[in-house]
Parts: C-alpha cells; structure tokens; sequence
C-alpha cells in the first residue's frame, strides 16, 4: 500500500464518521422537538418536557462531544421558536435547561461548593433576565420588576406569596433536575454506553 493512499484512509474515514454524527444528530433535535412539542400540546408536563429535550443534548455530549451537543440544542432551540413561539417548555429549553448539560460538565471540574454556588448564579440570572422581559414586553416598564412579577398572579394579598412560591419551586425543579442528569451519567457509564456507541458510533 502506498503512502498517499495510507495519508487518505484517515481523511475518508473522518468524513464519513463526521457525516455519520450530523445525520445522527439531526434525528435526535427531531426527537427534541417532538419532547418540546408534547409539552406544548399538554401544558402540565412542559417543564417535563423540556428536560426530556436536554436529556436529549446530555446524550449527544456523552457521545459525540460538546460540539455536537452544542449544535444539537442550537437547532432544536431555532425549530422550537419556528414552530412554537409561544410554549412555555421551548422557552424553558432555551433559557436554562436546553444548554445545561454541557455547562455543567465543566462546572463539574470544580470544588463541589464552588460549583453549587455557580449553579445557583446561574439559575438567579436565568430568573432574573425572565423578569426583566415580563417587566418591559408585558407591563411596558411600569412600576417595579417585582411588581410586574407578582401582577402575573393576579391580584390580592396572596400574590406575593404565591410568585415567591412559584420561584422557589423552580429552585427545587433545577436541583433536582441537576441531580437526574448526573443519575443518567452514572447509568449511561455503568450499563448503557456499550448499547448506545453501537448505534451512535460508526
């Protein structure tokens, strides 16, 4: 064998495992939109659904790497917004839980309490950068955000409590949403990677 031929091998084979992944990978943001698309439908799983769509990304990390996973939830992210602007679960996907995945992989790195305290920075900003949309697109900037905020739940003596209710039930689906993907990882290592690399991998 020639060494031209032998330098073309790698260059084929790339090739073909690189067209391999995207084929891959555009299946599986069809399957995320079908997640995202079933929270829509039956609004009382949307977050449900949302984290089904980013259990979908956790996937493509686990076996194609952070570039595809990126790219997985970038696409599945613009089809939501194409074909349901107005679901709470694409919105949901988009903000936090769609990207996650890959950000928690590197906050992983670090200290556990450090890492903890990043999350919940995050999961703050998130929440704070909902409200400042609701303030300016829904109430035109009136008033307070926190008053935007708790007009969202009527109005009353109990609408405070019950906005500051809905945020930290949100606190709690994010803490347990982080420790279900890391359940997933632990169980894609110990009993599913060798099922799944042959029907992801080339």
């Amino acid at each position: 064998m020639s060494r031209k031929n032998a330098n073309r091998r790698p260059t084929r084979a790339g090739r073909r495992a690189a067209t391999r992944y995207m084929v891959t990978c555009a299946i599986l943001c069809a399957l995320s939109v079908v997640f995202l698309g079933l929270g829509t439908l039956l609004e009382l799983i949307d977050l449900t659904a949302s984290c089904m769509a980013s259990g979908v990304v956790l996937l493509v990390l686990l076996c194609y790497g952070r570039k595809y996973a990126l790219l997985t939830y970038a696409v599945t992210a613009v089809l939501g917004v194409i074909l349901m602007p107005q679901s709470l679960a694409v919105w949901t996907y988009i903000g936090l839980v769609g990207y996650y995945p890959v950000v928690r992989e590197h906050l992983c790195r670090l200290p556990r309490a450090v890492a903890w305290i990043v999350k919940l920075l995050l999961f703050a900003a998130v929440i704070g950068l909902c409200l400042v949309v609701f303030h300016f697109l829904i109430f035109g900037g009136q008033g307070s955000i926190a008053d935007s905020f708790q007009k969202l739940f009527g109005e009353g003596e109990s609408r405070a409590v019950m906005a500051w209710a809905v945020v930290g039930l949100s606190l709690f689906t994010f803490v347990v949403f982080d420790y279900l993907l890391d359940r997933l990882i632990l169980l894609y290592h110990l009993r599913w990677k060798r099922q799944i690399e042959k029907w992801m991998k080339p």
